[in-house]
């Protein structure tokens, strides 16, 4: 049941790893969008509409919290693998190392 366990959060990891080029892909195109918008809008060439601005700046906190959440999972479940009993042969060995020091 334990290497059940270990092996759905090492996928979960390796999903989330794996978004993690997207979700900043997203976030650099976000970037960008916003960045022009103010940059064109100080320059005055172009007037976007409050409301358009608004939803520029927000989309990119957006993407940048997304980023966090996901490098936040990871390190939690990084954590939780690192913790998980293993039912391997190196956890037996170890379980077995450990009890005969007991024994002294």
């Amino acid at each position: 049941m334990a290497d059940t366990k270990s092996k759905a959060l090492r996928e979960r990891r390796t999903e989330l790893s794996q978004s993690l080029q997207g979700l900043s892909q997203k976030r650099d195109h976000t970037y960008r969008l916003n960045s022009d918008a103010l940059a064109l809008d100080r320059a005055g060439v172009t007037n976007h509409a409050p409301q358009e601005m608004a939803r520029l700046k927000e989309d990119q906190v957006g993407a940048d919290e997304a980023i966090r959440a996901a490098q936040r999972e990871i390190r939690n479940l990084d954590a939780e693998i690192k913790s998980a009993p293993s039912d391997g042969l190196g956890a037996r060995v170890g379980r077995a190392l450990r009890l005969g020091r007991a024994d002294r």
